[in-house]
């Protein structure tokens, strides 16, 4: 436990039972909340029920870089990913597809996709916000 003042303590804690249908589905999430025995006090947690037992990302972070038109961007080697027990890891590496020179050449907004590496996870965008491109901001040398 946190307190206000930023003290710590451990405390054991009572959760409720869960139910069959609170982890039915894989991929999700179920917030539970507890009482701290020694507090007495509500506490907070979240258990992300697998759709396997093999640990997995369930999104990526959307990334941002700047640059010059006309300079290419120079994206990073790794994202912040989020995996289905909770856990994130921000040296997950994505090889990022080409971007042509024409893509950077103006002042505006480009998306850059990519492939989480070892996976067929795509780093992309449009309608599908949990799994958003790097957006590559640029702007004019002006």
């Amino acid at each position: 436990m946190v307190y206000a003042d930023g003290s710590t303590a451990r405390s054991p804690v009572v959760w409720p039972a869960l139910t069959e249908a609170q982890v039915a589905e894989g991929g999700t999430s179920v917030r539970i909340t507890g009482i701290a025995d020694r507090a007495a006090r509500p506490v907070t947690a979240t258990v992300w029920v697998w759709q396997t037992d093999a640990v997995e990302i369930t999104s990526v972070a959307e990334g941002r870089v700047t640059t010059l038109a006309g300079r290419a961007p120079t994206v990073p080697a790794t994202v912040v990913a989020t995996f289905n027990d909770g856990s994130r890891d921000g040296g997950t590496a994505v090889p990022w597809d080409p971007v042509e020179p024409e893509r950077y050449a103006e002042p505006g907004t480009i998306e850059v996709r990519g492939t989480v590496a070892g996976t067929t996870y795509r780093a992309n965008g449009g309608g599908d916000g949990d799994r958003p491109a790097l957006r590559t901001l640029r702007a004019s040398s002006a």
